[in-house]
């Protein structure tokens, strides 16, 4: 296909599996995470094609964002599919919070994502483009202990909505994934209660939700799934 993607998180989980996905399809993909230009898991990529790019990026911070802006203009020029896929989320009951803990994952979750796309809007504009944003079935309840995770998912959602309404008249799509339980290493803190309520689930894996997002990438240009909730068939909530 040879379209030009950038995925955040992307050194494991829903990323990794989503650009060997895309890889085998004939994209040229960016990778962006924290730590990933010394990934093992790259190896597992060159297998499939050598068409992408590895950079590590903290999301986080705007500096950072800059870098991988001017670090993909250089190497890919414009992109046509921005994931917005790295996230974080720290188990505190409300009141035992503290204030770095909060602003780690706003940060994160909520301002990276924010100012990532708007670095990319011109790109999604010019290329009739995709934005494809993870969110959580968190962004559409609450839970106890994550209250700040949910705020950050519903600002994701509320965000995703907004632009959409912005683009569509443009031609650029924008997508709001909203998964359930997916096995990975999400989660910091967990109370031994959730990490059971975890087990009890025959979660998802991170290739279920990457194929989900390969399929709405694949949609006629005219079909947009803007928001896909998905859980787990047993997850009741």
């Amino acid at each position: 296909m040879n379209r030009k993607i950038l995925i955040t998180g992307a050194s494991r989980g829903i990323g990794f599996e989503l650009a060997k996905i895309l890889l085998k399809k004939g994209d040229t993909v960016i990778l962006a995470s924290r730590s990933i230009e010394n990934s093992k898991n790259l190896d597992e990529l060159k297998k499939i094609s050598d068409s992408f790019f590895a950079i590590n990026c903290d999301v986080s911070k705007s500096d950072e964002i800059d870098r991988l802006y001017n670090f993909t203009k250089e190497n890919v020029g414009s992109i046509d599919i921005l994931v917005n896929n790295a996230g974080r989320g720290i188990y505190a009951p409300v009141g035992t919070e503290t204030a770095q803990s909060i602003k780690e994952i706003i940060d994160l979750n909520v301002f990276g994502l924010i100012y990532l796309t708007n670095k990319f809007a011109k790109d999604m504009v010019e290329n009739k483009g995709t934005i494809v944003n993870i969110a959580s079935v968190a962004g559409r309840k609450g839970f106890a202990g994550l209250s700040t995770y949910c705020a950050t998912k519903w600002a994701v959602v509320g965000f995703s909505e907004s632009i959409r309404d912005e683009l569509c008249s443009k031609g650029v799509r924008v997508i709001t994934i909203e998964p359930g339980l997916v096995d990975t290493e999400w989660g910091e803190n967990l109370p031994e209660a959730f990490i059971k309520y975890k087990e009890s689930v025959d979660m998802l894996k991170p290739e279920d939700i990457a194929n989900l997002i390969d399929y709405a990438l694949d949609a006629p240009k005219n079909v947009s799934l803007n928001e896909v909730l998905v859980r787990p068939t047993n997850q009741p909530r």
